[in-house]
């Protein structure tokens, strides 16, 4: 008796959706969103806008209503799309745990420039992968051709000309995207209030020690001040584990938040770790990942000078 094959495995398809539209003017992008809306809206999906100009166009098709149209936690969360996917991903995956998805709408014109979007967008795509959302990106078609295809061409998998969505061919991977569009600094702060070094493991301890001062001078509650000392010493320690073995903690400490920049001479190949929660199973990026998870804003971003790592925390 011949032996029965089994059947190879099938690949389950990501529920993540990143789409975007085209539009000439305001009745074109209406004919373009519709089946989108009208789907969500036979699905029980929350719609989460992006912008004022957006919520209106919406809640005049779908009528007002708190519990189906609302904001987009991250609109932008921040001035890192770091953050902004993450906050993101973190709030789809609270619509998970209750049974739902989301239909997020924005426009990528009304605010700024290419390579912010491109920055955001490869955030989200790695960060919501396996969520069940979809992310429409809207774009002004009168635009010039190298912006319309910074925004539309390089994260979307489908683009929408009116009613009908085609397949990108010009679609990249969101690490190449993030390879030709460098997360950008995070903005100057000033002199710190604060600068220390560490260097090996042993440092770890008062790397931790500093982190809970700094975070009780700012009057930061315990589960806070708890978070920060662990956001603060996952990062140190990925310095010593993956990098160069030492580096610099500068603090910034104001009443109710407390700022952390980790500084060494690494160089990383990719902004990314910590976007994509690791599976159960991984035993890398996970502590950028939770470090994410402990803080309000955290941002990567690597130069000629080295890596860096900005933390912020707040009550």
């Amino acid at each position: 008796m011949t032996p029965k094959r089994s059947a190879p495995p099938t690949e389950t398809p990501d529920p993540f959706r990143h789409v975007g539209i085209a539009y000439r003017d305001e009745e074109d992008l209406v004919a373009a969103l519709a089946p989108l809306l009208d789907a969500a809206r036979v699905r029980g999906d929350v719609v989460w806008v992006s912008d004022d100009r957006v919520r209106s166009l919406v809640e005049d098709y779908l009528g007002p209503d708190d519990d189906v149209v609302v904001d987009d936690p991250a609109r932008p969360y921040s001035w890192s799309g770091q953050t902004t996917a993450s906050r993101r991903a973190d709030g789809l995956r609270a619509l998970a745990d209750d049974g739902r998805a989301a239909l997020i709408v924005g426009d990528r014109t009304s605010v700024g420039s290419p390579d912010t979007w491109s920055v955001v967008d490869a955030s989200t795509t790695l960060a919501c992968a396996g969520l069940p959302a979809t992310l429409v990106c809207l774009t002004d078609a009168t635009l010039g051709d190298d912006d319309a295809e910074r925004y539309l061409a390089w994260n979307h998998a489908e683009v929408f000309t009116g009613p009908t969505a085609t397949p990108n061919t010009r679609l990249r991977t969101p690490e190449d995207v993030l390879a030709s569009v460098p997360a950008p600094p995070a903005p100057a702060l000033g002199p710190a209030d604060l600068e220390t070094t560490f260097a090996g493991v042993a440092a770890l301890r008062e790397v931790r020690r500093t982190a809970k001062a700094q975070a009780r001078e700012a009057g930061l509650d315990e589960e806070r001040v708890d978070g920060c000392v662990m956001a603060v010493g996952e990062l140190a320690s990925n310095s010593i584990e993956h990098g160069p073995g030492s580096g610099t903690v500068s603090w910034w400490t104001r009443p109710g938040r407390v700022v952390a920049q980790i500084d060494d001479t690494g160089h990383m190949t990719t902004t990314t770790p910590g976007l994509r929660r690791p599976g159960v199973r991984s035993v890398r990026g996970r502590g950028v990942w939770l470090a994410r998870q402990l803080s309000d804003v955290l941002h990567l971003w690597t130069g000629v000078d080295g890596t860096h790592v900005r933390v912020e925390v707040g009550n």
